[in-house]
């Protein structure tokens, strides 16, 4: 069994002030044989989710905590030279309630606090401490730079305030290879035995492994701006802020091995406690009187179908009821009232929606409530790529909106659910390869003309950055230019070891989080960088997912603005109010542009890639268009030019099986589009849809 826990430590997610990959820290201590870490990033808990995932997985009790900034005097004190004062403390989840306490008090740290850096206070501490185990941190915390200051009583007096309102405190105490946190150390543990207090031993990690501590320098200077050589620069003046075994750690501490074993004892008192949840979603509250959310989405849909369709058929009826049960089950009623909603808010206001894209554009339920404008009978769509009997992935619009509108609907949806249910989803902006050689070569004082260079050989293909290793193995002018001096090969190592951690926190492009409750019950918030009262997620889309939340995606486009203008101007001009779901879709001078490649500003048609496509192809049908749309991306895009041919008699369209004839027909072979694999897996496989779009997902 362990002897000894991590139990203050900083990932990536500390924002250049950590190194650490989630994935590298936890296989770590695994490695190691610790049986328990917890993480503690500076102010922000950007990690968490990714991280209790990963330990879970490998069989480690993870701990959820943060480094939490204190205010000098309250959090909403900022006056300028006086509160960029702050202290640290460790926070450590004990348990559920003690989780949902720190991420309240991260949250207002951040909506209510934020000086300079996000920072609580006592008011925080006394509202939210139950639940919660502190740490006093390192140098910069409340205890232990009042000690190294001399200020016995203010020590004490904090010291006593956290005993008394957190189910737990501890003096934390470091050896670290800093002159004055080993000089504090003898201090610290006289002032524990006097107030009897325990103690705690800790590494305050900040990086993996000892010869990573230079690239952690490189971050520091990198995000103050300044060069190595700068004397002013922040320095660690250590190298063993790396994550050390536990003999290591019992070496060090040989002489105070309580401070090791409590280590233990605070992870025995975590509680084992879950912090994912089933499928929150806000509750739609404009139902019809007296039924439920099922009942009202069935009349709708069955309206909007009449509407749509006029007579309805037995196909459609069954197709109808197929998918309303289906939505029933997996429990996303309110979820499509929500959706066709505000959907159809925007269509009242006049705001040009998209026709819509993705999976959702198979659902015959989404065309009857007019969330999409694509009949999925026309197209041969299959409602299972977008919600499937068969796996958990919950449904995920993707409908755009004229961008110079979409703020309104923001609001409408604030309006609607209330300011504290409603928020943008964070991401997270990475260090690439690119962008790392240039920050790297500046910090570093490497001429910027080559680092210019190198950066421009990167390769990017589709929006995918080559790492430095690949890089160095496959561009052999490349690793010529690298490895013809010793400061370029040091670039090299050093950008291997930081490129893809997390450097700053933006606003996703389009997701949009809604929930029943405040959301500072299940996750925590934070300000969008100089956006002033925009808020947002503290942790990314597809972990808001993994996490059991809906994310709602407003995607903003500017040619449906430039559409929207056109309408005006042909009004204005020409007296006509055009309908743009009633343009026809064989238009042969429309088609004559396409075949010219005169496609600027239209939308998936304005590279200069597809506009070459475009004059070889020479679309005379919808479904030329529908295909080029399809294949012009990684994969299929290397059957354009045999599509081609194929087209012109040019060479011979085989099936690889009678059967795959009507399937494959369309597209001359090939298969390219989705529905064609499920369509596949089905009539070859024998598949049932659910299981052929399983197949697909596995492709």
């Amino acid at each position: 069994m362990a002897d000894f826990s991590h139990l203050h430590l900083h990932s990536e997610f500390s924002l250049l002030d950590g190194l650490t990959k989630i994935p590298d820290l936890v296989s770590k201590i695994k490695e190691s044989g610790m049986n328990s870490v917890a993480l503690t990033d500076h102010g922000v808990m950007y990690g968490i989710y990714d991280f209790w995932l990963q330990c879970k997985e490998q069989g480690i009790k993870p701990i959820l905590g943060v480094e939490a900034y204190i205010a000098f005097r309250t959090r909403f004190d900022k006056v300028p030279k006086v509160d960029d004062k702050r202290y640290h403390i460790v926070l450590l989840a004990k348990n559920l309630e003690g989780y949902k306490n720190i991420v309240k008090m991260v949250s207002d740290s951040h909506l209510e606090g934020f000086y300079y850096k996000p920072r609580i206070d006592k008011e925080l501490l006394e509202k939210y401490g139950k639940g919660v185990i502190g740490l006093s941190a390192c140098l910069g915390g409340i205890v232990n730079k009042q000690l190294a200051k001399g200020q016995d009583k203010e020590a004490k007096e904090w010291a006593e305030f956290l005993r008394k309102h957190l189910d737990e405190f501890y003096i934390e105490i470091q050896r670290n290879g800093i002159k004055e946190a080993e000089n504090l150390v003898d201090k610290l543990v006289k002032f524990a035995k006097k107030l009897n207090l325990p103690l705690v031993a800790s590494c305050d990690s900040h990086y993996l492994n000892k010869d990573d501590w230079f690239a952690q320098e490189v971050l520091w200077a990198i995000s103050d701006g300044k060069k190595m050589d700068d004397d002013t620069r922040r320095k660690s003046w250590s190298e063993e802020f790396y994550i050390k075994d536990s003999d290591q750690m019992k070496e060090l501490f040989s002489d105070i091995p309580e401070a090791i074993e409590n280590t233990q004892k605070i992870v025995e008192s975590v509680e084992d406690f879950d912090i994912l949840f089933e499928r929150v979603q806000p509750k739609f509250g404009k139902l019809s009187k007296g039924k439920s959310a099922k009942d009202t989405l069935k009349d709708i849909s069955f309206e909007g179908a009449k509407s749509r369709y006029g007579k309805l058929t037995d196909e459609i009826t069954d197709r109808l009821n197929y998918e309303l049960d289906l939505i029933h089950e997996k429990g996303y009623d309110d979820y499509f009232l929500v959706v066709q909603d505000y959907v159809n808010w925007a269509l009242d206001k006049g705001i040009i929606v998209g026709p819509g894209r993705g999976s959702g554009a198979g659902s015959v339920v989404s065309y009857a409530l007019k969330i999409t404008n694509i009949d999925p009978f026309k197209y041969e769509l299959y409602f299972e790529r977008f919600l499937n009997p068969e796996r958990l992935s919950p449904p995920d619009f993707d409908i755009d909106f004229q961008d110079d509108r979409r703020d309104e609907l923001f609001k409408y949806m604030t309006d609607t659910y209330g300011k504290k249910n409603t928020a943008f989803i964070g991401t997270f902006g990475r260090m690439k390869t690119r962008a790392a050689i240039r920050d790297v070569a500046r910090v570093l004082d490497i001429d910027l003309e080559i680092a210019d260079k190198l950066s421009k050989m990167v390769d990017v293909k589709f929006g995918k950055v080559a790492h430095m290793v690949d890089m160095m193995s496959g561009n052999r002018e490349f690793g010529k230019i690298i490895n013809s001096d010793a400061q370029l090969k040091k670039l090299a190592d050093i950008v291997q070891r930081v490129e893809g951690i997390a450097r700053h926190v933006s606003t996703h492009a389009c997701g949009y989080l809604v929930t029943p409750k405040p959301i500072v019950e299940y996750i925590p918030l934070q300000r969008e960088t100089g956006q002033g009262d925009r808020v947002i997620t503290q942790i990314e889309g597809y972990t808001i997912e993994n996490v059991g939340l809906m994310k709602f995606d407003f995607l903003g486009l500017t040619n449906l603005t430039i559409i929207k203008n056109v309408l005006e101007l042909v009004k204005e001009f020409k007296g006509k109010d055009i309908d743009i779901n009633e343009i026809p879709l064989d238009d042969d001078i429309t088609y004559d542009l396409f075949r010219k490649g005169q496609t600027t500003a239209v939308f998936q048609f304005e590279s200069e890639g597809m506009k070459k496509y475009l004059k070889e192809l020479k679309p005379s049908t919808f479904e030329d268009l529908i295909f080029l749309g399809a294949a012009y991306r990684p994969g299929p895009m290397k059957y354009i030019p045999d599509y081609i041919a194929r087209k012109f008699g040019k060479q011979k369209v085989e099936y690889l099986h009678p059967t795959l004839k009507p399937i494959l027909e369309n597209t001359y072979g090939f298969a390219i589009y989705q529905e064609q694999v499920l369509r596949i897996a089905v009539d070859v496989a024998g598949y049932s849809l659910g299981e052929a779009d399983v197949l697909r997902r596995a492709m």
